[in-house]
């Protein structure tokens, strides 16, 4: 019966293990940190990549093409499709990008080109509460030179 006892006694005093259970209670946060993280981060430069789009193609359809003067102004699809090329590192439909034609009180053109964009993390998977997406817009206008 000792024995037991000795047995119980030293087995509850035993440490072997400790390191596997904090670890076992720390790395699911750990690892939402470090995931919650990365997609935080290629959210933001997936917003960055379509801004950079869409004002590098309001930029294009106000500036005429020197060497091709069939091309000036160009047309809605043709400035939609510049921007869906102009987004890094991802394909991005040209159907995304709106082009508008707002007039001032003025009497100036403006051309504005904007974005839809649905984003959707990568890391959730098939966990409903998390598979909601997110909705980007953003414009940008320029002034017509001609």
């Amino acid at each position: 019966m000792t024995i037991r006892l000795n047995r119980i006694a030293a087995f509850r005093r035993s440490t072997a293990g400790a390191s596997a259970v904090e670890f076992a209670l720390a790395a699911p946060i750990l690892f939402l940190l470090m995931f919650g993280i990365i997609e935080f981060g290629r959210a933001w430069w997936t917003k960055n990549s379509l801004q950079y789009a869409v004002e590098r193609a309001a930029r294009y359809a106000v500036i005429c093409d020197s060497n091709d003067p069939s091309t000036c102004p160009p047309s809605d699809s043709l400035v939609q499709t510049f921007a869906s090329n102009q987004v890094n590192g991802q394909s991005v439909s040209s159907s995304q990008f709106q082009v508008t034609h707002p007039q001032l009180s003025s009497g100036q053109n403006v051309v504005c080109v904007g974005y839809s964009y649905s984003y959707a993390p990568w890391f959730v998977g098939e966990f409903a509460p998390l598979m909601s997406t997110m909705n980007f817009t953003g414009t940008s206008c320029r002034a017509t030179a001609h």
